[in-house]
């Protein structure tokens, strides 16, 4: 049976807050989501998150939620993404960040899915390589379930555009 999973994008400060707590109920139950994942790492003004903004997209039916450079922009982040696994850093941060890079999740109907989160490095900060650590972690990841979805949070569109999937498996490039 397939899993329909939605994606939100960047949600910034309090209207994007809003919005999703206006419109997700209707897409989800419109559209039968087995899974709500959001980029919740300009939650909180505009920059960065807190365990309170978090609180409130979870409440509305955010299940996942992914970050990139801004996920430490609030000084209390780092406690709450060190204890919250429903919040995920780039996974190819230094070993010792707090918090984790992905995660394996259970919808409803019991289908198990894997969601890993990349930052890349173009115009962006000087971290491991995301197509290495994507090699590496899609490997771990499928040996769990073979439903993975990869958020990628990157500035260049010619470095988004080469996580297109035809490198999985093989040699990063």
């Amino acid at each position: 049976m397939p899993v329909k999973l939605l994606f939100i994008g960047d949600i910034i400060g309090k209207p994007g807050r809003q919005a999703v707590s206006r419109e997700l109920h209707r897409l989800v139950d419109r559209y039968m989501v087995d899974l709500v994942i959001a980029n919740g790492e300009n939650a909180a003004g505009g920059f960065g998150i807190t365990e309170e903004t978090a609180n409130d997209l979870y409440k509305c039916g955010i299940d996942v939620l992914t970050s990139g450079n801004h996920i430490w922009d609030k000084k209390e982040s780092v406690a709450f993404v060190n204890r919250e696994e429903r919040l995920l850093r780039p996974a190819n941060y230094p070993e010792g960040a707090p918090g984790r890079g992905s995660g394996l999740f259970t919808t409803a109907g019991g289908a198990r899915v894997a969601v890993l989160n990349l930052e890349g490095r173009v115009f962006m900060n000087n971290l491991e390589c995301p197509f290495r650590t994507a090699d590496r972690e899609i490997v771990r990841l499928q040996s769990e379930t073979p439903i993975i979805l990869v958020d990628f949070h990157a500035e260049a569109t010619s470095e988004k555009t080469s996580l297109d999937g035809t490198w999985m498996g093989g040699s990063a490039p």
